[in-house]
């Protein structure tokens, strides 16, 4: 065994000696200086003394059981532990070997700092193909879905013009077909009940002006219809718009009705894009929806009042999200109010609460066509004799950046 000592000695690597419960009995210079430590210090101490963690268990569950059934191992991977904690990556060769009837086992410790560094290029050209195989997935989820959504868009597309095409068909209708038989009916009607006819009975009157009025309605309704199927065709540019929108509107309205005075409170809003006349257009249907709803005890006040939002401009798609600047403006009225569930109920074709009222009951559908043109909301909020708060959210910019 000393000869062993002394060969071993001098060998340029690490060597050690292990007893059977696997005690350091020798460690030459070469390990000592890989370890940082002396021989007295590390002597008499378990291997494990100087392995990692990792190693340890590899040690107990591969390393020594292998040594004990076959007599030797080569090539085997460890990493040793210095006295200063720092990790050094050896590749372990060890025999077993009996000297006067004594079992003992030599190990060599060869360090391969070139190993550990090709194992982490190794380990980083892994984790980089893997991760371009997870983005190839990823880009050929999207790719599919993109196909799906393109298949959707030119269906909803297909739809869109077919009803363009109705709408436009429409607009002749309203514009010739159903205004010239109107025109017609209420010509030959006067003709026949004119104001040189000889007087009517009571009840021959009461017939006939109730068959006035229903012409004069049908021509309202019909002229509204065909505002309300024009209102798209128009190719009016966008602006960026602001508050004087309001202020005209409010013209517009008073205008032919001079004896009304409208208070309207309006805060500056901050300039939000839209096409100039479609946006007035709602103020104007909104004023004079308050004012077809004004409460008998007290005047008509409107305020007005606009704040910048994030909003996300998927309307319709749950699952996507993307968060822009949009201006939320609220027309509040003191006016008489409606019950809160019609709150939804009023924004569709011809649907009005009180059948008394004026109007064919377009014009709050007229406004959800229009701001929902614009890639916007609209809603109401009532509660019967205090008033109505309608508001409206619009994107600040109305082609995406």
């Amino acid at each position: 065994m000393e000869q062993a000592k002394f060969i071993l000695q001098e060998l340029p690597c690490g060597c050690a000696i292990l007893d059977v419960s696997g005690s350091l009995t020798y460690a030459n210079p070469a390990l000592c200086q890989l370890l940082g430590s002396s021989e007295p210090a590390i002597r008499g101490k378990s291997i494990e003394a100087i392995l990692t963690i990792a190693s340890r268990i590899f040690y107990q569950t591969h390393f020594f059981p292998l040594l004990n059934l076959k007599g030797e191992v080569s090539e085997i991977f460890m990493s040793l532990k210095t006295a200063s904690g720092a990790h050094i990556p050896v590749m372990v060769n060890a025999k077993m070997s009996v000297e006067n009837e004594e079992t003992v086992y030599i190990c060599v410790f060869a360090p391969v700092w070139e190993r550990q560094k090709y194992e982490e290029q190794l380990l980083a050209a892994r984790k980089a193909q893997q991760k371009a195989i997870e983005e190839n997935e990823v880009l050929n989820k999207l790719k599919a879905q993109l196909e799906v959504n393109q298949y959707q868009l030119d269906r909803k597309i297909s739809i869109l013009r077919e009803r363009n095409n109705e709408y436009l068909q429409m607009s002749k209708v309203l514009m010739h077909d159903m205004q010239e038989p109107v025109r017609k009916i209420s010509l030959f009607f006067d003709a026949l009940f004119g104001n040189d006819q000889p007087p009517a009975t009571p009840d021959d009157q009461r017939k006939i002006n109730i068959i006035r009025k229903s012409i004069q309605r049908l021509r309202h309704m019909t002229k509204s219809l065909l505002d309300f199927v024009q209102i798209n065709a128009s190719d009016e540019k966008i602006n960026f718009l602001d508050s004087s929108l309001i202020h005209q509107a409010r013209e517009e309205v008073t205008k032919n009705l001079p004896e009304v005075n409208i208070d309207i409170q309006i805060t500056d809003l901050p300039p939000f894009e839209g096409r100039q006349s479609q946006i007035r257009r709602v103020f104007v249907e909104l004023i004079k929806n308050a004012l077809q709803n004004t409460h008998d005890e007290r005047p008509l006040s409107i305020k007005v009042a606009a704040v910048v939002i994030q909003e996300n401009v998927y309307q319709h798609q749950l699952d996507k999200y993307r968060y822009t600047d949009h201006v939320q403006i609220e027309i509040r009225d003191n006016g008489s109010g409606f019950d809160g569930q019609y709150n939804s109920y009023v924004f569709g074709l011809f649907n009005k609460i009180d059948a008394r009222s004026g109007g064919a009951g377009l014009g709050l559908a007229l406004c959800r066509q229009i701001i929902s043109n614009h890639y916007g909301t609209i809603k109401a909020q009532s509660e019967l004799g205090k008033g109505t708060c309608i508001t409206i959210v619009l994107p600040i910019r109305q082609l995406a950046e």
